[in-house]
């Protein structure tokens, strides 16, 4: 059964089939013809599947940064970065850094931020005399890049999958966020000096003061659901609630942008994703068990301990697999795929399930910037309207700026011991 579902699984994505079907069929496949299992316990094992509490966190996440979206953040969002860094030399590019860091920690979706910040932001920094590409390759990579930011809808799907602390994620996956701001406004900065990038003009400190009372609501989302979490308040579901009741109190009395069409828009948008999302997890558990029923995990942890038993080197070798499989699987589906494969390998050497969930999503947000799949690039290839060919030189400095602090959340936690 082990070839059966692999072999299965592989040609139903080399013939296009969506990523949700090819798992479930793979693995109808595998039971009905190698295995003595009813084909009937399918459908038990995807409704078992996603009958979990930490999974309604995803929809309630995607639905309330469907209805900040529908309240008018993005603008005040942007103007609030612009008054806090827009006077550094590059400024609009890290007012799109900032920008989608902070829209980040309030929709959960990476697409959806380089859709909402880059039809903002593409155009004006190309107004202002930036080069098409780098506009282009700066609104990608912070599309893609600060996947870790809470509520990331990965780490989510992650903790799920590796039964780890959803809280410890989403608290050590804002420290690496915050870092990797700071990492891509640093280099954005010096590409600022090396192409003679414009600064804009230094705004007023009430300028500031005004920005940041129109932005104020928005920025306390995400301090009042990681802080809520964190003290124990709630849990990360319960957080998800309470961002929807928050939006909607924010939307309605204090923006006053929301209406009862945005309302139905807001509902209707987030019940699509969360179907096809639900129906791939549905579909990857159903193929996650019956990957465990054919002793496959087991058998690659054997294989890869008769190698070496190095943590160093089992992560290198998840990093190479995961940059490989990002460019041609969606991130949610790669660690609905791999997680049950890779997790007892990590485990087996002592990777810390937390440590291995922060890798294997940064790892798989670069994926976002790989073409075919890269469809972070893709989204600002489109807005930018150039070619992703004509994107990809430009790309290839932050390309490797991503390697580069991929190494470092993959190796410091185990070199000074933080996991």
């Amino acid at each position: 059964m082990p070839y059966a579902l692999l072999g299965a699984f592989a040609l139903l994505l080399l013939i296009g089939a969506p990523i949700g079907v090819a798992l479930g069929l793979a693995s109808m496949f595998g039971l009905e013809f190698f295995s003595a299992v009813p084909l009937e316990v399918t459908a038990q094992r995807m409704i078992a599947g996603i009958r979990s509490f930490p999974l309604m966190a995803i929809p309630l996440y995607i639905l309330a940064g469907a209805l900040m979206n529908a309240s008018g953040i993005t603008q005040r969002l942007v103007d609030f970065a612009y008054a806090i860094v827009g006077s550094i030399r590059g400024g609009l590019a890290h007012v799109t850094i900032l920008t989608t860091a902070i829209f980040g920690g309030i929709s959960g979706s990476q697409v959806a931020d380089t859709s909402n910040v880059g039809r903002l932001m593409i155009p004006q920094m190309v107004k202002r005399g930036y080069k098409r590409t780098y506009a282009v390759s700066v609104m990608a990579t912070a599309g893609a890049m600060f996947v870790t930011i809470p509520p990331s809808i990965n780490l989510i799907v992650y903790g799920v999958l590796a039964q780890a602390s959803i809280a410890d994620l989403f608290f050590y996956g804002l420290i690496i966020g915050v870092v990797f701001v700071i990492v891509l406004m640093l280099a954005a900065y010096i590409f600022a000096v090396i192409q003679k990038q414009p600064a804009e003009a230094r705004e007023s400190f009430g300028n500031v003061m005004r920005a940041f009372g129109r932005a104020g609501w928005s920025l306390l989302l995400p301090v009042v659901i990681i802080g809520g979490i964190r003290i124990g308040a709630f849990t990360p579901t319960e957080g998800g609630a309470v961002a929807v009741v928050y939006a909607l109190i924010v939307g309605f009395f204090l923006h006053r942008e929301m209406t009862w069409k945005k309302l139905v828009h807001s509902l209707s948008e987030s019940g699509m994703l969360v179907g096809v999302i639900m129906l791939v997890i549905a579909a990857a558990q159903m193929y996650s068990w019956a990957l465990i029923s054919g002793q496959i995990p087991q058998q690659i942890t054997r294989a890869l301990l008769a190698i070496t038993d190095n943590p160093l080197l089992i992560l290198l070798f998840i990093n190479i697999l995961l940059l490989l499989v990002g460019t041609v699987i969606e991130t949610n589906a790669a660690l609905i795929v791999f997680v049950p494969l890779l997790l007892p390998v990590a485990t087996a050497v002592g990777i810390d399930p937390v440590h291995l969930g922060l890798v294997m999503v940064v790892n798989l947000g670069i994926g976002l910037l790989t073409p075919p799949v890269g469809l972070c690039l893709l989204v600002s290839c489109k807005i930018g309207k150039i070619s992703i060919s004509q994107a990809i030189p430009a790309m290839l400095p932050w390309f490797g700026i991503c390697l580069a602090f991929l190494a470092g959340v993959t190796y410091l936690p185990v070199l000074f011991g933080w996991f």
